[in-house]
C-alpha cells in the first residue's frame, strides 16, 4: 500500500513543478495529486503550490507520515513494515527534537512581531500589511512544526499499539502451543515408571515456557496501560489536528480492544497453571510409586544377595589340609596330607592325598578323588569318589564324605570318613573317620 503511495508521490512530482494551478501533463498525474490531496497526505503550501521538485524537509516528512497513517490506517501493515516505520518515526523524532531551538526562536519572533504590530496599530499612517504577512508566515511555520511533533508522537503510539497487537498474537500462539504440549504431557503419566525422568524434564520445560509467557504478558499489559495513559495526555493538544486526533482515537480503540484479549490469555494461563499443578501431583504420585517399587526391589535384591551368600558363599577354593585318624585294622594313628581345589568346574573339584601311620611314615598310600561340594553359610558338605595305591602295591577304590566349618575365610576344620575297597583278591574293605584342619588360599 505504502509503496503505491510513494509511487504516486514520485510520479506526481515528475509531472508537476508549478503546483495545482497548472494542469498536470497527463491525466493519471492529476489523479495522483487529487488522491493525495483528498486523503490529506499532502495539503500543499499556503500559496496553493506543492513544490514537488524541492527537497522534502524533516518536518514535511513527519507530516506526510502521520497523515498517511491516519488516512489509510494500520491494519494492512505487516509486522516488518510496522518495525521499519517505528524506526523511521523515532529517527524523525530525534531530528525534530534537535529543532527545539528553532521553535523557541519562532515563538520569540512571533512575540516580537505581535508587539511591533500592536505599536503600529495606533499610528493611522502606518502600513501593517508586511508585518501581518510576516506574522502569519511565522505562525504557520510554528503551527506546522508543532503539528509535525505532535503528529509524529501520535504516529509512534499508533504504531506501538499495532506492534502490541502482533505481540499479543504471538502470545496467543504461545498459549496454544503450551496447551498442546500440556495435553500431550497429560497422557504420558500413564507410562511406565522408567519414563519418569523424561516426564519430569518435559514438565520443567513446560513450566519454564509458561513462566516466560506470563512475563511476556505482564510486559504487554504494562506497555498497553502506559500507551493508553500517554494517548490520554495527548488528547488535549490534538483538538485542532483532526488527522492526528483520528489516528490517536484509532490507537486508543486498538489498545482498548487488546484488554479483553489480554485477559483471555491470562485466564488461559491460569487454567494452564491449574492443569500443570494437577499434573505435578500425578507425577509426584508416580514418583512415590516408583520410590516404593525401588525400595521393594532393593529389599528383594538384599534378600537375594543374603540368600546367595548363604547358599553359595564366597570361599577360597584351593586348600591344604592335615588330618588324623586311627586305623580300624591295626589301631595305629595315621596322618593324612591333602592338597586340592574344590571349584575347578562349579562345585566339582579334585584332591590329592597321602596318608601313613605316624610310627612308620614310609608305609602309606596315595589317592586321587573327584569331589562335589555344597555350602550353606560357613558350613561345607562334600562327597567324592576315587582310588589310589598302597605303597606295598595293592590298589583300591574309595568313597568319601565329609563336612567342614570355616572359622575364618582362610582356616577351617573338617570331619571326614572313607570307605575303601581293596583289589587284593579277597575283597577287603577298610573304613576310616578322621578330623583335621584345612588352610585355604
Amino acid at each position: 500500500m505504502y509503496r503505491f503511495l510513494v509511487f504516486l508521490v514520485v510520479s506526481a512530482g515528475v509531472a508537476l513543478s508549478q503546483g495545482v494551478q497548472d494542469p498536470p501533463a497527463s491525466p493519471w498525474a492529476r489523479e495522483a495529486v487529487e488522491l493525495l490531496v483528498a486523503k490529506g497526505v499532502f495539503i500543499g503550501y499556503p500559496d496553493g503550490t506543492f513544490r514537488w521538485r524541492e527537497p522534502l524537509t524533516r518536518q514535511e516528512a513527519a507530516l506526510a507520515l502521520y497523515r498517511l497513517l491516519a488516512a489509510y490506517g494500520l491494519d494492512r501493515l505487516s509486522p516488518e513494515e510496522v518495525e521499519k516505520l517505528l524506526s523511521a518515526v523515532k529517527d524523525l523524532q530525534k531530528e525534530l527534537k534537535d529543532q527545539e531551538g528553532l521553535v523557541s526562536a519562532l515563538k520569540e519572533e512571533q512575540q516580537a512581531l505581535k508587539e511591533r504590530l500592536k505599536d503600529l496599530e495606533g499610528r493611522p499612517q502606518a502600513d501593517t500589511r508586511p508585518l501581518v504577512e510576516a506574522l502569519k508566515g511565522v505562525e504557520e511555520r510554528l503551527k506546522a512544526l508543532e503539528e509535525a511533533q505532535k503528529g509524529l508522537e501520535v504516529a509512534q503510539k499508533a504504531l506501538e499499539a499495532r506492534a502490541l497487537e502482533e505481540e499479543l498474537r504471538k502470545a496467543q500462539e504461545g498459549l496454544k502451543e503450551l496447551e498442546n504440549r500440556l495435553k500431550a504431557l497429560e497422557e504420558k503419566p500413564r507410562a511406565e515408571p522408567k519414563d519418569l525422568e523424561s516426564l519430569r524434564q518435559e514438565q520443567e520445560a513446560l513450566r519454564s515456557a509458561q513462566k516466560a509467557l506470563e512475563d511476556r504478558l505482564s510486559k504487554l499489559e504494562g506497555a498497553r496501560a502506559a500507551q493508553e495513559e500517554a494517548l490520554k495526555g495527548l488528547a488535549e493538544g490534538l483538538k485542532d489536528l483532526p488527522q492526528a486526533r483520528k489516528l490517536a482515537e484509532e490507537a486508543q480503540a486498538r489498545l482498548q480492544s487488546l484488554e479483553p484479549r489480554l485477559k483471555a490469555v491470562e485466564e488461559g494461563l491460569k487454567e494452564q497453571g491449574n492443569r500443570q499443578r494437577a499434573l505435578e501431583e500425578r507425577l509426584k504420585s508416580l514418583e512415590e510409586r516408583q520410590s516404593q517399587a525401588e525400595d521393594r526391589l532393593k529389599a528383594l535384591e538384599e534378600e537375594v544377595a543374603s540368600l546367595k551368600r548363604t547358599l553359595t558363599p564366597f570361599r577360597l577354593p584351593l586348600f591344604l589340609g592335615l588330618a588324623a585318624y586311627r586305623g580300624d585294622v591295626t589301631g595305629e594313628w595315621y596322618g593324612r596330607l591333602l592338597l586340592g581345589h574344590d571349584a575347578l568346574l562349579g562345585p566339582l573339584g579334585l584332591r590329592l592325598a597321602y596318608e601313613a601311620p605316624f610310627a612308620n611314615p614310609s608305609q602309606g598310600l596315595a589317592s586321587l578323588d573327584l569331589t562335589f561340594r555344597t555350602s550353606f553359610g560357613d558350613l561345607d558338605g562334600y562327597f567324592g569318589v576315587g582310588g589310589g595305591l598302597y605303597l606295598d602295591g595293592v590298589p583300591f577304590g574309595q568313597l568319601l564324605i565329609g563336612a567342614g566349618v570355616r572359622l575364618v575365610p582362610n582356616l577351617g576344620v573338617f570331619l571326614e570318613g572313607h570307605q575303601r575297597y581293596l583289589f587284593d583278591g579277597q575283597m577287603s574293605q577298610r573304613s576310616t573317620l578322621g578330623v583335621g584342619m584345612a588352610l585355604r588360599y
